[in-house]
């Protein structure tokens, strides 16, 4: 398994489907690039690649109700070798994906609010997780990082 991490823009918005076993997929494509200056002062993009991206479950859900078309994202994921038989001339066909396990908004590329930003784990409570910032510090404590 070739664990990855991509920056880039979203090509399109992402689409979102339930297989027959109600599992939820996300598919959208990443493309990226290398900005280079040239002698003139103006910038080209090489080494443009398109990825394309599959995320499943909440991380699926989210992804739909959260990404847009052009917006800059950081995935991290595997790299996965889907392989499948062309139905029109029979011929072997491949090509590399990601199943992402992470996919974020590019802060260097956005600005969000926690007031927009909803956690979706279940298993956080705020009023039950204990700050580690709240403790005063002296002499004898220890930094919570």
């Amino acid at each position: 398994m070739t664990q990855l991490t991509i920056t880039g823009n979203v090509v399109a918005d992402p689409e979102l489907r339930v297989i027959p076993s109600g599992k939820a997929i996300a598919t959208f494509t990443v493309v990226s690039s290398k900005s280079v200056k040239q002698a003139d002062g103006s910038w080209e993009n090489t080494d443009t690649t398109f990825w394309d991206i599959k995320c499943w479950g909440k991380t699926a859900e989210n992804v739909a109700d959260s990404v847009q078309k052009g917006m800059s994202v950081i995935v991290v994921g595997t790299a996965v070798q889907e392989n499948w038989d062309d139905k029109a001339t029979g011929a072997k066909r491949s090509k590399i994906a990601v199943t992402a396990w992470n996919v974020g908004i590019d802060l260097k590329r956005h600005v969000t609010s926690a007031s927009v930003v909803q956690r979706t784990d279940a298993s956080f409570n705020p009023s039950t997780t204990p700050d580690p910032w709240s403790a005063p510090f002296g002499a004898d404590s220890v930094a919570p990082f």
